[in-house]
């Protein structure tokens, strides 16, 4: 609708000025002035209105939601009364310690698995020695002062050796 009015508006300004230019009537120039005001305060209101409906509507929105709002409230309200029947206040409390009870030996469990062994101190020449002592229980030493042979090409192997120097 504002389209219309500045259409008009716009056409009733230039014969206006062709009026002016063509030095038409002082009481045709006035005429015509006062139907561009005309039309321009139609334009005005009609601008005007357009503003007022859409705060309307934007009310209208906010009244929508406020309602959501509302209907949302007295659902919970509902459940809330219906929670209450069901529960008392002395049973929430008593799950409430079960819970803090469990939650604490929870977390005794959890602090004895997670504690760390103290760690032993084992001397190195103690273990040196242990080791010594188990290879000399397994593997016992060679005897070091052994006979040796002399270099007898005639003897015989078999024959038990008679020639043995310390």
């Amino acid at each position: 609708m504002v389209d219309k009015y500045e259409k008009q508006y716009d056409e009733m300004h230039n014969d206006l000025i062709l009026a002016v230019k063509a030095k038409q009537r002082k009481d045709v120039l006035i005429h015509k002035l006062r139907r561009k005001k005309v039309v321009l305060h139609h334009m005005n209101v009609c601008r005007r209105k357009i503003e007022t409906l859409t705060q309307k509507q934007y009310a209208l929105e906010q009244l929508n939601i406020t309602k959501m709002q509302i209907d949302a409230i007295k659902d919970t309200v509902k459940v809330f009364k219906i929670f209450n029947k069901n529960y008392s206040i002395e049973k929430i409390e008593d799950l409430q310690d079960q819970l803090e009870e469990f939650s604490s030996q929870i977390m005794e469990v959890d602090s004895c698995l997670n504690e760390a062994t103290p760690l032993i101190e084992i001397d190195d020449s103690e273990l040196a020695d242990e080791l010594d002592e188990m290879e000399s229980l397994m593997f016992p030493s060679v005897p070091t002062n052994v006979p040796i042979m002399k270099n007898n090409e005639d003897h015989d192997p078999l024959l038990p050796n008679t020639n043995l120097v310390n």
